[in-house]
């Protein structure tokens, strides 16, 4: 089971935005729906082919979005992992295509439309298994593996770092906490009391994975006995989600990894048409007249 489930972030230009995680990355464009909070703004997510946990990053897509202020805390970086022997491809590729990209040993640094730091680190594992690989130009045994890492700021990281000692029994170690061999979080500490405001590129959560609903539920009990910030438990359809604002501020969820993104279409069309899981279905037409207008 992975560590991770899925990031989410905000993006203004989802042309721009769908091309480079599909067209460029490699990864599947696995669902269209909305944000269930707010149902005017749509919601992109990319992943393997199934859309697996762990290998999925989401984006709201937010016309007229602004300028992102990274200060007193936020989230940084999507780390993702690449298989064996494939950095070199991955250089020439982002290369071609007129991304300016850095390498350092095993790692590739560069930046999405919307300036979101990703990082592409290659392990030794080989690659996907074929299930799982999506059919375009990026070869399987070069296509991105999944989640690798993501960064909290903060402006109090030992407070930060008790809560997930305390509430996961994860140690932070040198300012970094190592969940799987391939999957870790880093912690950092923020040098200004300037609040942050969301904006292009800005990571509104990060999720991670839970086995099923009881343990979600015994994360929920836990979380309330120890008294952190719940936001809410609730059924996202594709999976169930208990959000946690974590000392520092960010928002941390945790999803279950059923039952999927198969719900309301079928695998070998997922996010060919505008999904909504079933209880939103009976408000589509509501919905669809009512989306932000997009570019």
């Amino acid at each position: 089971m992975p560590a991770f489930h899925h990031i989410s972030l905000l993006t203004k230009n989802r042309q721009q935005n769908v091309a480079f995680y599909t067209q460029l990355l490699g990864m599947r464009f696995v669902k269209n729906t909305v944000n269930q909070e707010n149902t005017r703004m749509l919601h992109y997510y990319y992943g393997d082919y199934t859309g697996s946990p762990g290998s999925v990053v989401t984006f709201f897509i937010v016309p007229h979005l602004g300028q992102r202020y990274d200060n007193d805390h936020f989230l940084a970086t999507i780390g993702l992992n690449i298989p064996a022997n494939s950095l070199n491809y991955w250089y020439e590729r982002l290369t071609n295509a007129g991304v300016t990209v850095t390498k350092q040993e095993n790692q590739l640094f560069f930046n999405d439309p919307d300036e979101v730091a990703i990082i592409l680190t290659e392990v030794t594992e080989g690659p996907l298994k074929s299930e799982l690989q999506v059919q375009n130009d990026v070869p399987g045994d070069k296509q991105i593996l999944g989640l690798a890492s993501t960064q909290l700021h903060v402006s109090d990281p030992e407070a930060t770092a008790d809560f997930f000692k305390r509430y996961l029994d994860w140690d932070v170690i040198d300012g970094k906490i190592n969940l799987s061999q391939n999957e870790h979080l880093e912690l950092y500490q923020t040098q200004t009391i300037e609040k942050m405001r969301m904006g292009r590129g800005a990571i509104d959560h990060v999720a991670f994975a839970v086995k099923d609903d009881a343990a979600l539920e015994d994360l929920y009990q836990k979380a309330q006995a120890q008294n952190w910030q719940i936001e809410e438990i609730i059924s996202r359809g594709y999976f169930k989600s208990l959000y946690i604002r974590e000392p520092g501020g960010n928002r941390l969820e945790f999803a279950t990894m059923s039952p999927g993104f198969t719900i309301d279409e079928p695998l070998e069309t997922l996010g060919e048409s505008f999904a909504l899981p079933p209880f939103l279905a009976a408000k589509r037409a509501e919905i669809e007249a009512n989306l932000y207008p997009v570019d």
